[in-house]
């Protein structure tokens, strides 16, 4: 088990409250349209219009509507405001998930969202 494998496990028990059982980090690839930014709950509000999986992660189907904070590439922090994508344009954005059992709460889903650079 990689160095980096074990940070992140860690942080995800952290981050859930406690010890979680958990798998393989799942991704897809989904082509958004954003909608819009909440100025009050700080997400960004965005429509799937395709997603593509890799391996055997559940994406979200097309027409699904989202709501998400922008992450860096590396999950480790929220992205800067003024580096969210604009309401109205079109971006490919990596959804990770993992699946788990979390100590107080039970199965749990860790998800993360990050705009995809080009």
């Amino acid at each position: 088990m990689s160095a980096l494998y074990r940070l992140t496990l860690a942080a995800v028990m952290l981050a859930a409250g406690g010890p979680a059982l958990a798998g393989d980090w799942q991704i897809c690839d989904l082509k958004v349209q954003v909608l819009e930014k909440q100025s009050g709950g700080g997400q960004l509000q965005a429509l799937v219009l395709a997603a593509r999986s890799k391996g055997q992660a559940e994406c979200p189907q097309p027409g699904a509507a989202l709501s998400f904070r922008p992450e860096t590439a590396d999950y480790q922090s929220e992205l800067p405001r003024r580096k969210w994508p604009k309401a109205g344009s079109t971006v490919t954005v990596r959804y990770r998930y993992l699946d788990g059992e979390c100590k107080s709460r039970g199965p749990c889903r860790i998800e993360h969202y990050s705009p995809v650079l080009r």
